[in-house]
């Protein structure tokens, strides 16, 4: 015999087997959820957001321990499954029938407490076997009857009803005190309380059972509900006189605390009822507590006797009652089923039989009371009779399983389930898969093949859902296949179980297992952390359908905590709306405003949605602000929306123009820092570098007085409209004392105090401001911002008191409802200095909007009159600056740095009537200037001559309020749309030491569009060494304009121009009209300039004696840069510059005059400096001046003036850079090997000889020969070669040193016709056979030319024959003398550097016989 183990026994009443009211247990099931609240145990574990998160500590904990009310649901529902047709494991065994041993007339008593021939209501059903086992039970109690007595009886009960009785001794009055006759049947004198008495052990439950029996009495669905829609509303009528076996637990439902007061809204889809059928909870708190005190006096002997009592009952009585049972019905039904006999007849009677199948009961009263669809009542399952084969085989199946011999259980289930499938008794088939599934989990220790068990389960819920319409038994069903999934570690199964029950018809019972699902995956053998959180967003929204607030709360929160920062975006929109949803019906509101903040941001939720969200946040608002003591005095929230770009926040003072705001002005500003503060002010007074306090570097810095606008971005993140009213900042103001002492505490004032009335603040330009002590801010009423709108708003601030002025953020009213704020959060450039700043993200501390206010300044406000917008290429025309003082003080030192500084020439006031090009008469002009390279981007801009104290002073300044007029040229320098960028900076008269200048930036747009394309080349004249030929090509790039050609003029240091024919006018005129798509060509001569050149129309400038020529003084200044030397303060030598005037007509321009002047400087200067910076990229710009000069000696620029009729246009192009001399390297003569090699530093070292690399070797330096040399002689000759044979022609050649510092020694070899001429680099001569004549006399010349110097000399040709001759034959023989400086030929050639020239043109020459000549003057 096989011990059974923890074997349990259940006691009911008989009548209260009945199932009760559904909707009536639902409700009481759903109170009870909601008034279980988190447990400790859940509130000390940390919560999951990871998958480390579900460590052993938290694997460690009981599950049933995290989620209580769970646990209470179901203790709860498995107390009120009452009997059922389909299983029998609620159908009574075995009956006690209790009776006292005082009892008078036992025999009669006990055969009315059992009648068979009126049994129980609910054995008149059919489906439960009355014939149960029968037990008695003697009670005996000593203060009524005798011991001695009791047991007779209980003898003769024994005879009477067999071994099936006992004998239970039981105290039922309390110890007292024995009365002095010692009688015990006595009266007690008084009780005693001994150590040993047991009391109130049934309160609890007695409490609990009078709690639903009210509730159950006072339903009203027991009283409206039809039959038709309940069809065991009579059975169940009967159970308000019975009690229900309740465990205690439920004493807590009449506790305060219970929340039956509650309004309670239940669905039809939840109850199948209306919701004005709902039970009045309200009567549980008026019952009163039970009169008696069950189980007070019992002893613990008592207690041990109860205990035998039920063991004797088990062993002697039930299970051997059980076993007989078994073996009968498995010998008597189910081995004959189990035959192929049995099979057989069970066939041929399903098949063939006339008659019934089965016993089947009236389907009313069959009709199972836990279909929740009424309207299939017509298809209701046959129901069997206890005494059927079907139903004694699920007997015989349920009594094996209660005795735990589960693979005989399953045996006998799966041979009846085809009986009941073959019946179509759905609801009997379902539940014997349910214990086939029970009983594969229960009968094996290692389970393989799980999914044969899930089948059996899911077949079982299916069916009782889909066929029986029973979702009460397959919420049974699903709670005992997870119980026993949990109870083997089988997580990973479990959530599919359970999310099978998650149907419509019952949320509460959805949401409980959606949560249980979520739990099994974190409890899986790896845990999933997103399916955990599905399920909980799915359990949270269940629980919001049946109001369960608090615990859709916990659901969405705990969610939330895995969805964060992953940027899901509508997970989170969801997540938060129900969080904060769920926070307000509870009554949270601070935390229901935190959601909804979330919810107000960017998001690809559609406009319907966000607009919901929206009003439902403002709802919240008013609603919590109702709340603050009907005070509206509490701080404003920082808000979601708008977005403000803390990049974007930026101070513009009032003297700021420009609407570009990027990093090219911040270049200009640090250009003019480094290259505006050399030499001496306008007033003669050496300029100093400005600086600010070393407290307030790089801070901005205002005025009093002077207003300022702080500018930012508001972006509206959301799809719909939204309004921003009452926009303000929030500033603090600091005197200069408390910022030195770092005590502001004590002196800051900030607009945080309640804003004063509107009407009172508003000035005359509608501009509302609110005024402060120290500062006036202006109040925006009203953004309107439509969806992803992007605007930039701009807010004034006046300052009225000297100090620091902090912009803090931005204060505003949303909807004109929710007060917000904004804080302005920016951080500095990020630090790299230490090895702790570059190892970590560090930034310095942002003092953009913290502003220093100093006392009050000019204001300079500029404008620009007649501006072109659009230009010509050349093109020059006159705007005006008008220059207004706004501010306080006098202005004064007004400069201007200009991006393109040779399109601008600036003149003075008094040059306003003056016109662009003045006629003059000089045709050459002298002008002496300083040849040193100047910076032309700064430009000093002339004021009024304001009267000083000291007459012997003056100063140029604009007063206060005062305006001038300052005319400016503007010409189209290069083609293309330009952007000009003028820095204007100023200083005050008063000598403002924290602001020591102020700057303004201005900016204008002019396209220039092409006109003539002009191109100039030169050649060597024949002529002579000091003579060149000059061509131009001119193109008229317009179609449909036509160009007037006025002038042209040269620029040269020594050079001149003249043309080489003088045309009459009309042939002039002719040349110098150009139409649209013509080009021309125009051909002048240029010589150099003799010395004492004098003239009566040149206004002449005799130049010093000891001037040092331009490349002189940069071959010095180069060795010095090279040497090391750091004084490399000199200037060049001024240079005269002569102008030669060609006009095409009768009206000379002057160019020694502005604006003609400046513009040919300004362009001369940027063609210099560019060419420079490409030649010397390692010589930092600012030494240029120092080095280089701005005019070389050979250096020739050409201007051409034109004009257009048509339009009334003029403007003129420049030629620059056209050097006529030998390309020589500045390098000449220098001793390099004497810079030093030595210096502290090694950088330095390096720096110097990557400069001296760079200036040696550089490629851009061309060393070509110095000497020039040309040949001069008639171009025709007449010989007659009969008189005389032989003709001799007198060549001269002349021979010139170009060099400035060496002497050139040199060999000319003059080269006969028939000689091998291999080095002829010209085309000419090895494309001709050059005619034969001979040089006479001697062919070699040696001699040496100092720097400079020029030879002349003569040599005869002899020619034999007419012809034409080309007499440039020779070779010359170059080397530099490095030796010796003085005169005299060099014939050993030691320590010479050479070159060697040819001609690479040729000189023809002519030669007529005059006889020949003379007989055709005959004829």
């Amino acid at each position: 015999m096989n011990p059974i183990e923890n074997f349990t026994v259940r006691f009911a009443h008989l009548n209260s087997l009945e199932q009760p009211d559904i909707q009536l247990t639902s409700q009481i099931i759903s109170e009870k959820v909601k008034s279980i609240g988190n447990p400790d145990t859940l509130n000390d574990l940390p919560p999951i957001s990871k998958k480390s998160d579900v460590n052993e500590r938290y694997l460690a904990v009981n599950q049933d321990d995290i989620t209580p009310w769970y646990t209470e649901y179901r203790r709860l529902f498995f107390t009120f499954i009452g009997v059922s047709e389909h299983d029998t494991f609620d159908h009574p065994v075995a009956c006690i029938i209790a009776i006292s041993s005082s009892n008078p007339d036992l025999d009669n008593t006990l055969q009315q407490l059992y009648n068979t021939s009126s049994p129980a209501p609910i054995f008149e059903k059919g489906f439960m076997d009355p014939n149960i086992l029968k037990y008695y039970v003697l009670l005996h109690d000593n203060h009524k009857v005798t011991l001695e007595h009791s047991e007779a009886v209980f003898e003769n009960m024994k005879r009477t009803y067999g071994l099936n009785c006992h004998l239970l001794k039981l105290n039922s009055i309390p110890l007292t005190t024995p009365s002095e006759n010692n009688d015990p049947f006595s009266a007690p004198t008084s009780p005693v309380k001994s150590s040993n008495s047991i009391t109130d052990i049934w309160t609890s439950y007695i409490n609990e059972n009078n709690i639903l029996q009210n509730l159950f009495t006072t339903s009203p669905s027991t009283q409206s509900t039809s039959f038709e829609n309940h069809s065991r509303q009579n059975s169940l009528t009967s159970l308000s006189g019975y009690s229900l076996p309740l465990s205690p637990t439920m004493s807590t439902l009449s506790s305060p605390t219970s929340s039956f007061n509650e309004e309670m809204i239940f669905s039809k889809e939840n109850i199948g009822v209306d919701s004005q059928n709902t039970i009045g909870f309200n009567l549980v708190g008026n019952i009163a507590p039970p009169p008696v005190i069950y189980g007070q006096y019992l002893s613990e002997g008592d207690i041990v006797g109860v205990h035998t009592f039920i063991g004797e009952l088990v062993r002697q009585s039930l299970v051997p009652y059980m076993e007989r049972n078994i073996r009968q019905w498995n010998e008597q039904v189910a081995s004959s089923r189990r035959g192929i006999t049995g099979r057989l007849f069970s066939a041929g009677r399903r098949y063939f039989s006339t008659g019934p199948k089965s016993t089947t009961m009236n389907p009313q009263l069959a009709q199972s009371p836990y279909v929740f669809n009424t309207q299939n009542n017509n298809l209701a399952s046959p129901t069997y009779a206890h005494h059927t084969p079907e139903a004694q085989m699920r007997k015989l199946a349920d009594y094996a399983f209660m005795l735990r011999d589960y693979k005989f259980a399953h045996s006998v289930y799966d041979t009846v389930k085809k009986d009941f499938s073959a019946d179509k008794a759905w609801k009997y088939y379902a539940g014997a898969q349910e214990m086939i599934g029970i009983c594969l989990l229960m009968v094996s220790t290692n389970i393989g093949n799980r999914t044969d068990i899930d089948h059996y389960f899911e077949q079982s819920v299916n069916t009782y859902l889909n066929r029986v319409k029973a979702p009460f038994y397959a919420t049974k069903t699903t709670l005992l296949y997870y119980e026993m999934l949990k109870f083997r570690n089988l997580y990973k199964d479990a959530p599919a179980a359970l999310v099978r029950m998650t149907g419509d018809d019952f949320d509460l019972r959805s949401a409980l297992f959606l949560e249980q699902a979520a739990l099994a995956f974190l409890r899986c053998p790896r845990p999933m952390i997103r399916k955990y959180a599905f399920h909980m967003i799915m359990a949270g929204h269940r629980y919001g359908k049946c109001n369960q607030r608090e615990h859709a709360y916990r659901c969405y929160l705990a969610a939330s905590k895995i969805f964060e920062n992953h940027s899901w975006s509508l997970v989170d929109d969801h997540i938060h709306f129900a969080l904060g949803r769920q926070s307000f019906y509870l009554g949270d509101l601070d935390t229901a405003l935190k959601f909804f903040l979330k919810l107000l941001r960017a998001s690809r939720q559609p406009e319907t949605q966000q607009s919901a969200y929206l009003k439902e946040f403002l709802y919240i608002y008013k609603q919590y602000s109702s709340k603050k003591d009907k005070d509206l005095n509490f701080e404003p929230q920082e808000l979601p929306i708008p977005i403000i770009d803390s990049d974007s926040v930026r101070v513009v003072l009032s003297n700021f123009q420009s609407n570009e705001y990027d990093e090219i002005w911040d270049i200009m500003e640090k250009e003019f820092l480094e290259e505006g503060f050399t030499g001496l002010d306008i007033c003669g007074k050496p300029r100093k570098k400005p600086s600010l306090l070393g407290s307030d570097l790089h801070r901005t810095v205002c005025a009093v007085g002077e207003p300022f606008f702080v500018q930012f971005n508001v972006h509206n993140p959301m799809n719909i409209q939204i309004n921003i009213n009452d926009l303000i900042l929030e500033c603090e103001y600091i005197t200069f004392e408390a910022s030195k002492e770092n005590s502001s505490n004590s002196c800051e004032e900030t607009n945080n105090e309640e804003l004063p009335q509107k009407n009172d603040n508003t000035d005359s330009a509608d501009i509302k401001l609110i005024k402060f002590e120290a500062f006036d801010l202006e109040i925006l009423p009203e953004v309107c911002l439509q969806g992803l709108e992007k605007k930039t708003i701009s807010l004034r601030v006046l300052p009225k008191k000297q100090g620091t002025l902090k912009v803090l953020g931005l204060q505003y009213t949303l909807n004109s409802l929710v007060h917000g704020i904004k804080k302005f959060l920016r951080h500095g450039k990020r630090l790299n200095d230490t090895k702790e700043q570059r190892m970590s993200v560090i930034y310095a501390t942002d003092r953009s909007l913290d502003l220093m206010v100093t006392s009050p300044m000019p204001l300079l406000e500029v404008a620009f009159h007649s501006f072109p917008e659009l230009l010509f290429s050349g093109e020059v025309t006159k705007v005006v600056l008008e220059i207004n003082n706004k501010g306080q003080k006098g202005l004064t030192d007004l400069r201007v740095k200009m991006s393109h500084p040779s399109f601008f020439c600036i003149g003075n006031a008094e040059m306003l009537e003056q016109k662009i090009y003045d006629n003059g008469s000089l045709t050459t002009e002298k002008l002496k200037i300083k040849n040193s390279i100047f910076n032309s981007n700064i430009k000093n801009i002339p004021l009024p001559q304001k009267e000083c104290i000291n007459s012997n002073s003056t100063s140029f300044s604009l007063s206060p309020g005062n305006t001038t007029l300052i005319p400016i040229w503007i010409r189209g320098d290069r083609i293309g749309k330009h952007t000009f960028r003028f820095l204007f900076t100023y200083e005050s008269e008063d000598n403002n030491m924290a602001m020591k200048y102020r700057s303004l930036r201005y900016f204008k747009t002019t396209q220039v569009l092409p006109s003539l394309k002009i191109n100039a080349f030169t050649r060597p004249s024949t002529r002579g060494l000091n003579e060149f030929i000059l061509g131009i090509e001119i193109e008229n790039l317009q179609i449909d304009e036509k160009f007037q050609l006025v002038q042209l003029s040269s620029i040269s240091p020594s050079w001149i121009m003249s043309p080489i024919n003088n045309e009459s006018s009309g042939n002039a005129d002719s040349k110098s009209s150009i139409t649209p798509r013509q080009t021309i060509f125009i051909y002048y001569r240029i010589n150099r300039i003799e010395k004492h050149f004098t003239n009566d129309n040149v206004v002449e400038t005799n130049s010093e004696s000891n001037d040092i020529t331009p490349e002189i003084f940069t071959s010095n200044a180069l060795e010095r840069l090279l040497t090391g030397e750091k004084n490399l303060q000199s200037e060049p030598s001024p240079v005269n510059l002569t102008i030669t005037n060609v006009p095409f007509q009768d009206h000379t321009i002057s160019n020694s005059a502005n604006p003609l002047e400046g513009f040919s400087m300004n362009s001369r200067v940027q063609w210099r400096s560019n060419t420079l910076i490409s030649q010397f990229p390692f010589i930092p710009s600012n030494k240029y001046q120092n080095i280089f000069t701005l005019y070389n000696t050979n250096d020739v620029d050409l201007a051409l003036y034109w004009s257009i009729p048509s339009s009334q246009r003029q403007g003129h192009h420049y030629i620059v850079g056209i050097n006529l001399g030998v390309q020589q390297n500045p390098f000449q003569g220098l001793s390099i090997s004497s810079a030093p090699n030595r210096a502290l530093f090694e950088q330095t070292i390096r720096e110097r000889a990557l400069l001296l690399n760079s200036l040696t070797k550089n490629k851009n330096f061309k060393d070509d020969s110095p000497l020039k040399l040309v040949i001069q002689c008639v171009d025709i000759y007449e010989h007659n070669f009969e008189l005389q044979s032989f003709c001799i022609i007198p060549i001269t050649i002349s021979i010139k040193n170009c060099s400035w510092n060496k002497k050139v020694g040199f060999t000319l070899e003059m080269i006969s016709p028939d000689q091998n001429e291999t080095n002829r680099s010209n085309a000419f001569h090895k494309a001709i056979t050059p005619m034969i004549f001979h040089w006479m006399g001697s062919t070699f010349k040696y001699a040496t030319l100092s720097a400079s110097e020029e030879q002349t000399f003569m040599i005869k040709a002899c020619f034999i024959r007419s012809g034409v001759y080309d007499i440039n034959r020779w070779r010359l023989t170059v080397k530099y003398d490095q030796n010796a400086s003085g005169g005299g030929r060099n014939e050993s050639g030691v320590g010479m550097k050479g070159y060697v020239q040819m001609p690479n043109t040729p000189h023809l020459l002519t030669i007529i016989n005059a006889k020949d000549s003379w007989e055709r003057d005959q004829k």
